[in-house]
This record gives structure tokens, C-alpha cells and sequence, in this order.
């Protein structure tokens, strides 16, 4: 005998089945993603933490759940100061260290203050790994590297005073200096090996932007004396 199902019973199932579709889009985060060819493939390091709207940041509308906070200076993200995670599905239990692959726009970043080179770059990511703590490998720390830099100069200015009272001939204030200017390059050697944690900037322009991009007061110096 054929069974009739109660009409009042057949609507509610139905409208749980069209509420279920109509409620996906909210319910599930996809993780796959169909990439326009114009979107280039990055992989970071880095830690992830909730986001948060940057102070007089322009209006997005679009309201990431996460950013991530990168290890070291990406050259291919120059400038981004945060990065958006967009199409999270799952997250690892360690978020301290992890490497986010995906993909991102270096011509679109979901906002830009040109006067400050700072943006926030957006990545669509495609799958998030959790890495063990890791030793950047610098073999000074970044305030070690500094006061070998003073030191350096601190004994050059010694010299040049010496040099410049009379008391030391002009052969033996080259012969130091060069030997000063040994010490220096070795040191820069070391400053583009080390890596800079992102909150000190300030030291990475100081080298990167600054003494290194430039002849020193020393090398001028030496310059000096071995053209005359």
C-alpha cells in the first residue's frame, strides 16, 4: 500500500532544503579557487592573528577574518606593511608559524596611502601549513651588527684626531684605516646576510637605505689619501 506523506510535513522539508542552499555561501568557506592568469603564486612565512582594521585606513568592503604577519621583507610585496587572508577554510592550531600559499594582485592591493608607501596586500589563499619554529640562521643579532658599525667609526675618528694632531704619520693613518675598511666590509658582508624581524625596520633602512647605499665617512676617507 502507497504511503502518502502529510502536506504540512513536505513543505517544512522543502523549506529546510532551500534554506540549506540559500545559507551556503555562509556557512562554507570554499578552499579552492579558480585563479585568473593575471594573479602570480607566492609562498610565506610567517604568523597569523586577527584582523584588524588599520587606523584611517580608506573603506573596503571587503572584511578579511585574518592577516599575516610576515617573518622577513618579500621583495614581490614591496611596500605592504599587512596582508589579508581571504577564502580561509582551516586554520592550524600553531598560527606563530606557518607558510601561506596563494595568490595575489601587486597591481590591486585592497588599499594604498601613496605618500607613505604603505599597503595592504590581498592573497587568496590556497592552503596554509604549519611550519616548527625555525632558526633564521643570523649569526649576530641585530644589535650586535650596530655596535660593531660604532665601533668601527668610534676607532676611525680616533685616528683621524691622532692624524690630525701631528702625532702619527700619514703612512701609518692609511695603513689603519684600510685595515678599518676591511673590518667594514666584512661587516656589511654579514648586514645582507642577516634577517631583519619585521619591527625593526628602522635598522633595515638604516643599512639598507642608508650606510650601505653610500660610501661611508671611512671609505671616503681612504679614498682620499690613496688619491693624493
Amino acid at each position: 500500500m502507497n504511503k502518502t506523506v502529510p502536506i504540512g510535513i513536505g513543505i517544512v522539508v522543502v523549506a529546510i532544503i532551500v534554506g540549506i542552499f540559500y545559507l551556503a555561501p555562509n556557512l562554507f568557506v570554499v578552499t579552492t579557487m579558480d585563479v585568473p592568469e593575471d594573479l602570480l603564486h607566492v609562498q610565506i612565512d610567517g604568523k597569523i592573528k586577527p584582523y584588524e582594521t588599520p587606523l584611517n585606513a580608506p573603506q573596503s568592503d571587503r572584511k578579511p577574518e585574518y592577516v599575516l604577519i610576515p617573518n622577513k621583507i618579500y621583495s614581490e610585496l614591496h611596500g605592504a606593511i599587512q596582508i589579508a587572508l581571504y577564502n580561509v577554510g582551516t586554520l592550524p592550531e600553531n598560527l606563530q608559524h606557518v607558510q601561506v600559499s596563494g595568490f595575489y594582485d601587486p597591481e590591486a592591493p585592497d588599499w594604498y596611502y601613496p605618500e607613505q608607501d604603505r599597503t595592504k596586500q590581498v592573497i587568496f589563499v590556497n592552503d596554509i601549513v604549519e611550519l616548527e619554529p625555525v632558526d633564521l640562521g643570523n649569526k649576530y643579532t641585530t644589535q650586535e651588527l650596530r655596535d660593531r658599525y660604532d665601533q668601527i667609526h668610534k676607532e676611525f675618528e680616533l685616528l683621524k684626531e691622532e692624524f690630525s694632531s701631528g702625532n702619527m704619520p700619514q703612512e701609518n693613518y692609511l695603513s689603519a684605516l684600510q685595515s678599518l675598511a676591511e673590518h667594514e666590509v666584512e661587516l656589511f658582508l654579514d648586514v645582507k646576510e642577516h634577517t631583519f624581524e619585521r619591527d625593526e625596520m628602522t635598522e633595515y633602512n638604516f643599512w639598507h637605505r642608508g650606510v650601505m647605499k653610500f660610501p661611508t665617512t671611512l671609505e671616503q676617507e681612504v679614498t682620499k689619501l690613496t688619491v693624493n
